[in-house]
């Protein structure tokens, strides 16, 4: 299943790699990754990850590293749908 965390982190050295690092260890794998600093007293990364195992625990141990205020998860958004209406083009190579 897919899962998107939004996380907030201090802007310390190394904190990012930390909760990517904390992410793949626990068996996710990334899919998307995106890092913002929206002010100057941290940072913003949103993460989109696959795995079979919980997105709630992953959460949870995302919430124990010292560099993490708040981490929020959603259900990833679905990849668009064909609409039945349309036929989809294909290329020939």
């Amino acid at each position: 299943m897919d899962y998107t965390l939004h996380i907030q982190l201090s802007s310390a050295e190394g904190a990012v790699i930390r909760a990517l690092g904390l992410v793949e260890r626990r068996g996710f794998s990334i899919r998307q990754c995106a890092v913002g600093e929206p002010d100057g007293a941290g940072r913003e990364l949103d993460v989109t990850v696959t795995s079979t195992r919980s997105g709630d625990l992953l959460k949870r141990q995302l919430e124990r590293l010292h560099d993490v205020f708040f981490v929020e998860l959603m259900p990833a958004e679905p990849a668009a749908q064909p609409r039945p209406d349309i036929r989809p083009v294909t290329r020939r190579t």
